[in-house]
């Protein structure tokens, strides 16, 4: 208040007379709210009751040992089947017995016979989400599309009525499915198929890299496709020479599967030197090369490489290092798939038998509930007696399979014709 003194003291001289008179706060409100404004806070800030609590706010339920009671699709058909039990609605019980004869039980489960191959375990809801997350994710998945998942559940030995959707629906749901899925382009050419008419007669031959670093130092994949079956064979290198292309068709394709007739690759100069090309004529195995223009000529390797790198980025994510070391399980999952083109497995088309995967163990099917291994030998040799008549059916279902790709992706071709002066 003294500053406000001194400049009243230097404002008397001005004036020839002045009074100073006091007015109650009661009757100068306006000023007495001016006053106090600027000493009052405005407290914005909201309370938060923050309270330790020692036990629970509210009590729950104690769970043990929680136990699916298999209330599904699978009820109405076992209990018919078994007991001969049925619904009171008279139309749902004549739903349920026309339904029933596509079932029967068999060691005290429900089965489904198959079109396709021995009857099919049904499995509940719980239980299809585990085969579909086995199949797709786990140990000997491949990230595949809905179409192959659905199928290779089938293949497996697995059946539910809503396979396709659930298939669909799992696919969506993946992550990596959908951070990884393929951009589609338009092609500017027509598309031309090859194809083998039998097993390890002609292989696809190209080279994946440069890949990040993994364990040895290796950053490059040398991948080997079968024609006919789609079986792959790959092998992890630091460098690709043709020294190692020589050794690795001797040792994991000559050795294992006999001399091939031909190898398709690209001029790479591994594949068009004097040593492996000589390598070749000794065992009289016939080299084509795609046409540096146009290396989609060796199309093969090219749809098996695109399919092994989608795998292995949705299998690593960030650890993209340990690519080499997950290579036996991504060849798992490939040689286990049903593909599209055969309708069957590459190694169903090599062995003549589906092979046992993991989710298996864990949820029988028909053939691994069956404990009599005499009788399992015996339909092994029958399988083998009819693999010819499977590869056979592979050979034409490859050839109709070409001939619907080629129709669907001709329809998409942008024709890129030159003209003079372009």
């Amino acid at each position: 208040m003294s500053a406000y003194l001194n400049k009243v003291k230097q404002l008397q001289s001005t004036f020839d007379e002045f009074s100073i008179e006091q007015i109650p706060r009661s009757e100068n409100t306006r000023a007495d709210a001016l006053a106090s404004l600027g000493s009052t806070t405005t407290n914005n800030s909201k309370s938060v009751p923050i309270i330790h609590l020692m036990s629970p706010s509210i009590q729950e339920s104690e769970t043990v040992a929680p136990v699916d009671n298999g209330r599904s699709w699978i009820e109405p058909i076992f209990n018919y089947l078994q007991a001969n039990i049925l619904p009171g609605d008279r139309a749902e019980a004549r739903r349920i017995k026309a339904k029933a004869a596509k079932f029967c039980i068999l060691y005290g489960k429900l089965y489904k016979k198959s079109f396709t191959g021995p009857y099919l375990r049904c499995v509940t809801p719980r239980e299809a989400y585990n085969v579909l997350k086995s199949l797709h994710q786990e140990e000997c998945g491949n990230h595949s599309d809905a179409r192959s998942l659905s199928n290779r559940a089938i293949t497996a030995g697995y059946y539910w009525p809503t396979m396709r959707v659930d298939s669909q629906n799992h696919v969506k749901s993946c992550d990596k499915c959908q951070r990884f899925a393929p951009m589609s382009h338009l092609p500017p050419g027509m598309l031309n198929s090859i194809s083998a008419p039998w097993p390890f007669m002609k292989w696809g031959m190209d080279i994946v890299g440069k890949l990040p670093a993994a364990l040895g130092g290796v950053v490059y994949m040398l991948v080997l496709t079968d024609y006919f079956t789609k079986w792959v064979e790959i092998g992890a290198y630091q460098q690709v020479r043709d020294i190692e292309v020589r050794d690795f068709i001797w040792k994991n394709i000559i050795c294992r599967f006999g001399v091939p007739k031909e190898i398709v690759t690209d001029n790479g100069s591994q594949f068009i030197s004097f040593d492996f090309k000589n390598f070749c004529y000794k065992y009289a195995i016939k080299l084509s090369f795609s046409t540096p223009r146009y290396p989609q000529a060796n199309g093969q390797a090219e749809s098996t490489n695109k399919t092994i790198v989608n795998t292995l980025k949705k299998r690593l994510e960030a650890e993209k290092s340990q690519w080499a070391e997950k290579l036996p399980e991504i060849l798992w999952s490939y040689r286990t798939t049903p593909w599209r083109s055969t309708g069957e497995t590459p190694f169903s088309l090599i062995y003549g038998s589906e092979a046992v995967i993991p989710i298996e163990t864990r949820l029988s099917t028909a053939r691994s509930e069956s404990p009599d291994e005499e009788q399992n030998n015996l339909e092994l040799s029958f399988e083998l007696d009819h693999l010819d008549e499977r590869r056979d059916r592979a050979a034409l279902r490859t050839q109709s399979y070409q001939q619907q790709v080629a129709r669907h992706y001709n329809k998409k071709v942008n024709v890129r014709v030159f003209r003079l002066h372009d």
